[in-house]
């Protein structure tokens, strides 16, 4: 039995599951929402997880930290609700030998964007000219007038900027943000599911297109200079599971960008009729693609 646990506005949770249906494996589900609040028991003498009065015995686990749940209701109860459901069922989940996951080798890991960019150019792959700085509005004056300059907080959380167009609205927005040349359009998603890899090509006009959604995407084949070095540093990384984003240059080169161990791909999916889940359900189930 697959168990997955998330949240349930999460789409990316609703997309798996409706192939899971649709293909016939046998599931439970773990889910949070605004009116569906889960009973859950853990004793860790007999380490059994029961659910609503319900003892569970799955083969394999799905789990997504829930970042929906806050967005709807906009409390810090509500974060804190999914943060702990997360911890509990990934917690039980890890310290379970038998239950087949994604990401198992990595739970100890920070996934840090700046490790990884700098693991990523000692495997191989190019990474844009990158700085780190608390202010980086002091900077713009020292930065070599020919390039454009990005810039976006070094833990995420908020949307890429142009540089020029970042200014502090208080002393707390001083803090760490990468500064980076600003590359060119198409930018590159590239999937990596348990070692098999699928690329996608997104074409916006915005410098980040999760502002407006003003996006198109397609599917296209990952390119051969980026195969083996990506592999390496998702094994280097102990990550099975992720999204890694590439830009161009203006030689043409594919840049490195950051890694995500948990991204969203409900519209990655759509594109490709299903491929990403199915990718996902075989490897939990055990089953050959």
């Amino acid at each position: 039995m697959l168990l997955v646990a998330g949240g349930q506005l999460d789409q990316n949770i609703g997309r798996l599951l409706k192939r899971i249906l649709e293909r016939g494996v046998p599931y439970f589900d773990i889910l949070l929402g605004p009116e569906l609040i889960p009973r859950i028991v853990i004793d860790l003498d007999d380490e059994v997880l029961v659910v609503n009065g319900r003892a569970l015995n799955p083969s394999s686990c799905f789990i997504r930290h829930d970042v929906f749940l806050q967005q709807a209701i906009k409390s810090a109860e509500a974060q804190a609700a999914a943060l702990n459901w997360y911890y509990a069922v990934r917690g039980w989940a890890l310290s379970q030998d038998k239950i087949r996951g994604f990401n198992r080798r990595s739970y100890m890991s920070e996934n840090s964007k700046i490790q990884n960019l700098l693991c990523a150019r000692k495997l191989g792959l190019k990474i844009p000219r990158t700085i780190v700085a608390s202010r980086p509005f002091e900077n713009i004056a020292t930065l070599p007038d020919s390039c454009v300059w990005i810039q976006k907080p070094v833990a995420g959380g908020s949307y890429t900027t142009l540089l020029s167009d970042c200014h502090p609205r208080n002393k707390l927005d001083e803090f760490p943000r990468f500064i980076q040349h600003r590359l060119l359009r198409p930018e590159m998603r590239v999937y990596n599911i348990a070692g098999k890899l699928s690329a996608f090509r997104l074409e916006s006009p915005d410098v980040d297109y999760r502002i407006s959604h003003d996006v198109k995407i397609s599917a296209v084949e990952v390119p051969d200079e980026i195969k083996l070095p990506l592999t390496a540093l998702c094994n280097e990384l102990g990550i099975d599971f992720s999204a890694s984003d590439f830009m161009l240059d203006d030689t043409g080169d594919f840049n490195f960008l950051e890694i995500n161990t948990q991204p969203m791909f409900a519209a990655f999916d759509r594109i490709v009729e299903g491929r990403l889940c199915d990718d996902i359900i075989n490897h939990l189930a055990d089953q050959q693609n």
